[in-house]
């Protein structure tokens, strides 16, 4: 998992902040940069109904992770997502609006087969409507077998690294 990528998106939302403002108008995010960012996503929230929350756009990678079509369906966000992501990306959705700035989320999560370590980003932006509001993020997770979790446990054990061996991502990276 490229964890710079989430410190990367959100140089990129500070560099449109200070040119536009705090927050940065959604007008000066391209849909077109998801195809090149792959994780990234942008989310439109309702501030009066925010469960029905939508994925304005996101990129292919993001879209492999969940089983999402490449086009993102006008269901609400919390269908598109697994359960065990979805208090992650409503907490993330509230704590951007509320400080009107990046927040970062990393962690495991216990998935099929393993654990998944993720990073995730959420940053506002600002729409011409006042009860909507727009969210610029990246989201990544990479699985790790019970066979993995172990090996790094025995190199814990015998004084080795303790960082995860490297893993392809959970997508086809060659997309």
């Amino acid at each position: 998992m490229d964890a710079r990528d989430t410190e990367i998106a959100i140089s990129f939302w500070k560099e449109k902040a200070e040119q536009f403002g705090n927050p940065p108008p959604l007008g000066e995010f391209s849909l077109i940069d998801l195809g090149v960012d792959p994780f990234r996503f942008l989310i439109v929230v309702d501030r009066l109904a925010r469960d029905a929350s939508v994925f304005l756009a996101y990129g292919i990678g993001f879209a492999k992770l969940f089983g999402l079509p490449e086009r993102p369906p006008l269901w609400p966000m919390t269908e598109c997502i697994p359960s065990r992501y979805r208090s992650l990306f409503m907490g993330g959705c509230k704590d951007a609006i509320s400080e009107a700035a990046p927040v970062r989320f990393s962690g495991e999560m216990a998935g099929l087969g393993g654990s998944e370590f993720y990073r995730a980003c959420f940053m506002p932006l600002k729409m011409r409507v006042d009860t909507m509001q727009a969210l610029y993020g990246s989201f990544n997770f990479r699985l790790y077998t019970a066979a993995d979790l172990a090996e790094r446990s025995q190199l814990a054990d015998a004084g080795g690294s303790l960082r995860l061996p490297e893993l392809p991502l959970s997508v086809d990276e060659t997309n």
